[in-house]
């Protein structure tokens, strides 16, 4: 019998990650990265070598396998919705992926689906008139001191990459300056009590599995350790897997998405950013689930 074969458009530890699971399912993993070096070129059955983007490189990706997948997000939608029209199968979809690989258009959308969100706004032009500052101001006042603020740029971000803590308008009108070029998204600083994240996945057929809630510690923006369980009080618990099962089950997702979220110092849940795609939030499934017994709903 022929092996599945599941693309992968992206070729870094989060790919190389996918290897044991795709072993024991008897699914070979064809891998589209730029680079010889990159960690799941070593697993892979075949390695296409082209950037994530390139659509073209995608073609030749897509006549190999039976399914495409993502490691990360860093992927030109347009470009590959003429294949999905054609019928190739990505999972997530491409719809499912549209309204979150802008961070700003997410926060829409997780606003939109009822979902509670930090206060955030666009910055549509980046060229830091007084005007507009006092603007972004006067927004942010409406709840809180308006600083400090927090200034991500909308699409690329990655372990802390193109996130930026402004704590004065000085700051804020240089490090507009210096970003002129990118799409900015502005959002309240939340002083949290906790980072919390789940893992959580769909199935063709609509079923969902929640992993456990985990802690998760930053330094330096990049996530450090993870706690699994959570030492939380069981309604946050039960929020945090509502707030996933309803995200995946608006999107019809088939796959699975790595949340994070605060916890902030009286007791709300707030939803941060969504990776659609596996998540270090989720690496001690790895090796921690051979020998703990974890209750997923």
């Amino acid at each position: 019998m022929t092996k599945k074969r599941v693309g992968v458009i992206g070729g870094g530890q989060l790919a190389w990650m996918m290897a044991e699971s795709a072993q024991k399912l008897g699914i070979d993993l064809v891998v589209q990265t730029p680079s010889l070096n990159d960690p799941a070129v070593k697993i892979a059955a075949e390695t296409i070598l082209a950037s994530i983007d390139d659509a073209i490189a995608t073609t030749r990706l897509v006549s190999q396998c039976d399914v495409i997948t993502f490691e990360n997000e860093f992927i030109n939608l347009e470009a590959l919705q003429p294949l999905a029209e054609s019928g190739v199968c990505f999972r997530p979809s491409l719809n499912a992926l549209a309204p979150l690989l802008d961070k700003y258009h997410q926060r829409c959308y997780l606003k939109e689906i009822g979902l509670p969100v930090p206060n955030f706004m666009a910055i549509e032009s980046n060229n830091s008139e007084i005007s507009e500052i006092i603007e972004i101001e006067k927004y942010f006042s409406l709840t809180n001191p308006p600083y400090p603020l927090v200034l991500k740029a909308r699409r690329h971000g990655y372990d802390g990459q193109g996130t930026f803590i402004i704590r004065d308008r000085n700051t804020l009108e240089a490090t507009c300056k210096r970003l002129e070029r990118l799409p900015l998204m502005l959002e309240e600083f939340v002083p949290f009590e906790r980072e919390l994240a789940v893992m959580a996945a769909r199935s063709a057929t609509g079923e969902v599995v929640i992993y456990p809630v985990v802690e998760t510690y930053q330094k330096e923006q990049v996530c450090r350790w993870a706690i699994a369980p959570a030492e939380i009080p069981s309604e946050i618990d039960s929020e945090v897997k509502r707030i996933a099962r309803h995200l995946l089950e608006q999107l019809q997702v088939v796959g699975i998405f790595g949340i994070e979220l605060f916890l902030t110092q009286d007791g709300k849940v707030l939803v941060n950013e969504i990776a659609p795609r596996t998540h270090n939030s989720g690496h001690y499934t790895l090796d921690a689930s051979k020998f703990l017994s974890l209750k997923c709903s």
